[in-house]
């Protein structure tokens, strides 16, 4: 039995179901605060500092509360397709395993903001690997960009993968962790699948390899001069039932034994 299994077996009675949509519901409260102006995105944002020095611990809960937009068409399309995406991989993990991966990526993104305790981490990378897990699991999916557009999932995916590598190597400290984070929590989930693909393949070319080198080879060779059914596809081949030996038609009357 795997670790997961084990971890299943222990704790699986305290997986929530439908987790994306109380997610949402955090984020719709966030949504609330803001535009009613109870609280502000720097009341709600993630920093270390914040909760060591100033004992802020609400902070590890409200940065999931910011929306990604405050456009209220787009606030509702984004939670729908979160609200479809996490469906989704529920379905296809199931409950636990998909509550364990939000938490999983939820507890690193927390553990960054105490490793720099002077950064700020927003939801966008943790939310962002959620979509990145969808795309691996379903690469397929069509979505429609710009409502008109039809793009495979999978194209989204190495978008956001080449903008998370971008932002590692261009973006404040911040939203680097975030990104380290989110790379992290996936290839926890996803890493041995790649691994495991990988040596497939290994094992694929070198059985395709053998195989050409094989074919490669002549099934016939005249003993007395030499020529193959690969070099000369048009002579027919005889094997001498005194000595066993294989010969062409021309020499396979007059050898020697």
């Amino acid at each position: 039995m795997d670790l997961i299994s084990k971890l299943e077996k222990r704790f699986g009675s305290w997986a929530i179901p439908h987790l994306a949509l109380y997610i949402i519901a955090i984020q719709a409260i966030g949504v609330g605060l803001l535009l009613s102006n109870r609280a502000d995105a720097n009341d709600l944002i993630l920093f270390g500092s914040g909760i060591v020095n100033q004992g802020q611990w609400w902070r590890l809960l409200s940065f999931l509360m910011l929306p990604t937009t405050m456009s209220p068409l787009w606030l509702f399309f984004a939670f729908y397709i979160f609200f479809m995406i996490g469906n989704a991989l529920e379905s296809r993990w199931g409950t636990f395993l998909f509550n364990l991966f939000i938490l999983n990526g939820y507890l690193l993104t927390v553990a960054m903001a105490f490793i720099n305790q002077g950064v700020i981490i927003t939801n966008t990378y943790f939310l962002g690997c959620v979509f990145l897990a969808f795309a691996t699991l379903f690469p397929n999916i069509e979505f429609r960009l710009f409502f008109i557009l039809p793009v495979k999932v999978k194209w989204l995916a190495w978008i956001t993968v080449g903008f998370y590598v971008l932002t590692l190597f261009s973006s404040d400290v911040g939203a680097r962790l975030g990104v380290l984070a989110s790379f992290t929590n996936y290839l926890l989930f996803f890493g041995r699948d790649f691994l495991n693909s990988f040596k497939a393949g290994q094992r694929r070319k070198a059985f395709v390899a053998e195989r050409t080198e094989v074919a490669a080879q002549p099934m016939h060779t005249c003993t007395e001069c030499g020529i193959t059914d690969k070099s000369d596809n048009t002579t027919g081949f005889r094997y001498c039932s005194t000595c066993g030996a294989c010969f062409c038609e021309e020499h396979i009357g007059d050898h020697a034994h």
